[in-house]
């Protein structure tokens, strides 16, 4: 378990780990990008990105309006916090 965790910091950005350890799950994924670009500094359009990306590998889901961890993306989480 000790060798996953490196691995996901070189596969995921310090944007993308921002983005998942800061989903509250109740408001849309554009007032939450907003909020994490106004307390790091990273630009919106950079965290849309990132986002995106998060999106098209099924670590996080926003159908239904807020954005949520997919079961991968719950597993990343918890790999990441050990």
């Amino acid at each position: 378990m000790r060798r996953i965790k490196p691995i996901l910091a070189r596969a995921l950005n310090r944007n993308q780990i921002l983005i998942l350890c800061s989903l509250d799950g109740y408001s849309n994924i554009t007032r939450q990008l907003e909020k994490i670009s106004g307390s790091s500094g990273v630009p919106l359009s950079t965290l849309k990105l990132n986002a995106r990306i998060l999106m098209d590998i099924g670590v996080i889901d926003c159908r239904g309006g807020a954005p949520r961890l997919t079961e991968m993306g719950r597993a990343i989480f918890s790999i990441m916090r050990m």
